[in-house]
C-alpha cells in the first residue's frame, strides 16, 4: 500500500498573541511555546489506496468528524464539505485542532523505502538508514561535521 507525506500548517491568527496577552494575563515573554511563533509546520506519513483516501484518513485521525474540515477556495473563503465526498488534494482544507487552526499544505507520495530528509526540512527524501543514522546522532549529541 502506498504511503503519502502530508503537509499541514499549525497557524496563529492576527491578533491572537496579543489577545492571550490582554486576556490571558500573560505577559510578553511568558506565553506557551507554541503561540510565541505564527506557523509550525507538521508532516505525518498516511498509508492509503489513492491520495483522497490518505486525507480521509489524515483527518479521520485529526478531527471528530468530517463536517469539522472546512475546504477554502481561491478567494480565501471557507467552505463546508457536502454530503460524502472524496477529498481532492489540491485543495485547501482548514480545521481546529487542540483550539489551534490548523492548514494542510498538500502531500506527496512517499517512495519505497526512503524517509524525509531530516537536514533540508521535509522538501527531499533519503534512504532511510541515512536517515535514522542522522536521527541517532542528533539524539546522542554529535554535531554536523561528521557528515560528509
Amino acid at each position: 500500500m502506498p504511503t503519502f507525506r502530508v503537509f499541514y500548517t499549525e497557524r496563529m491568527p492576527s491578533g491572537a498573541r496579543d489577545w492571550l496577552r490582554m486576556y490571558g494575563g500573560r505577559r510578553a515573554g511568558e506565553e506557551p511555546e507554541e503561540t510565541r511563533h505564527e506557523e509550525v509546520e507538521w508532516e505525518e506519513q498516511v498509508e492509503a489506496g489513492s491520495a483522497p483516501e490518505a486525507l480521509d484518513v489524515f483527518f479521520r485521525e485529526h478531527v471528530s468528524g468530517q463536517d469539522r474540515v472546512m475546504w477554502v477556495d481561491e478567494a480565501g473563503q471557507s467552505h463546508e464539505i457536502q454530503g460524502i465526498e472524496d477529498y481532492d488534494p489540491e485543495k485547501s482544507y482548514i480545521w481546529i485542532e487542540d483550539d489551534k487552526l490548523m492548514e494542510y499544505q498538500g502531500m506527496d507520495e512517499a517512495t519505497p523505502g526512503m524517509a524525509t530528509c531530516p537536514l533540508c526540512g521535509g522538501q527531499g527524501e533519503v534512504v532511510t538508514e541515512v536517515a535514522d543514522e542522522f536521527q541517532a546522532r542528533e539524539e546522542a549529541g554529535e554535531d554536523e561535521e561528521g557528515w560528509a
